[in-house]
């Protein structure tokens, strides 16, 4: 099975369970992602229902055997409690579920934020739903993988054979509390507890970060941790682009590394212009539908099948 293990849900409406802060609601990348999406002009009341409905419609007319859907939890304060004011982003575990109910080829990647008072039931209850794995952003959810108060959620998720799937190195899009909690080091507790961690975009620190990388503590990781993997999302894109051509020249990271899109992070073929010349990029420039864009354009760097198809061994499926 192909499995795109990355792909994020998005939604405007509280009684889905989302929120979306004011540096996100009505900024630019709110108007460039309704554009590029094709959805611009669609009512904010209908834009959770224009977006599930693309996506699915995506999933089914492309290549891939599933998609892994993220939701997205808030940020918590010092008791537990959800900090409204510091949370600019939030997407519900039950609509998340929800949408991936409708079609048999979304998976529902949940996110608990470990902070939260209630966490270890909140990972049992959508462990009952469904939920194929959990997803984190540690820098922007405000939580440090590494502190000790955190270790009986990971032996729950363990327990529960629940994978996690968290963004590593720096965060861009989703305003940070500490960007150091993204460092690949700081998930050594996790990986003790003998969770299966998947590290989003394999800690690349990204284009914007040149100088302050953290892919080379990845790797070095690798050989200390069997259960440590990553995912090769958003290195089809200008944000990471530059990883792919590491991860491919790594006989190990080749062996580590699933198919992840990041979507809607846009994929684009234009980046590797030298690479695949100009005929190919016009030619994957063509595909409107970003899903299988992201995987021809793999496929023309020589991310192999076994890439392809390693997430799907590593989810939770049913």
């Amino acid at each position: 099975m192909i499995i795109d293990i990355h792909v994020h849900l998005m939604g405007l409406k509280p009684e889905h369970g989302c929120r979306v802060g004011k540096k996100l609601a009505g900024g630019p990348a709110y108007h460039f992602l309704t554009r590029a999406l094709g959805l611009k002009g669609v009512k904010r009341e209908d834009l959770d229902d224009a977006y599930a409905d693309r996506l699915i419609a995506w999933t089914n007319l492309s290549e891939l055997d599933g998609i892994g859907v993220l939701a997205f939890d808030g940020v918590y304060d010092a008791n537990g409690k959800l900090d409204e004011a510091r949370t600019q982003l939030m997407v519900g575990n039950d609509y998340c579920v929800e949408v991936c109910q409708r079609s048999e080829r979304l998976f529902a990647i949940c996110s608990v934020n470990p902070q939260r008072e209630d966490a270890i039931e909140e990972l049992e209850r959508v462990s009952e739903l469904g939920a194929v794995a959990i997803k984190t952003l540690p820098n922007s959810q405000g939580f440090d993988p590494a502190d000790s108060r955190y270790r009986a959620f990971w032996q729950k998720m363990q327990a529960l054979s629940l994978p996690l799937l968290t963004h590593t190195s720096f965060e861009h899009t989703v305003p940070p509390i500490n960007q150091e909690y993204g460092k690949p080091e700081r998930l050594r507790p996790v990986l003790e507890q003998g969770v299966t961690v998947i590290a989003a975009h394999c800690a690349g620190a990204g284009t914007a970060h040149p100088f302050r990388e953290d892919f080379g503590t990845w790797l070095a990781m690798l050989e200390e941790h069997e259960n440590l993997w990553g995912d090769i999302s958003a290195m089809a894109s200008l944000s990471r682009y530059q990883y792919i051509r590491h991860v491919l020249a790594s006989e190990l990271a080749r062996e580590r590394v699933v198919l992840g899109s990041d979507f809607p992070v846009p994929a684009n073929p234009a980046i590797f212009l030298r690479k695949l010349g100009i005929k190919k990029v016009r030619e994957l420039a063509r595909i409107s539908n970003p899903l299988q864009k992201n995987l021809e354009i793999f496929r023309a760097l020589g991310v192999d099948e076994a890439i392809m198809q390693r997430g799907a061994t590593l989810l939770r499926l049913p």
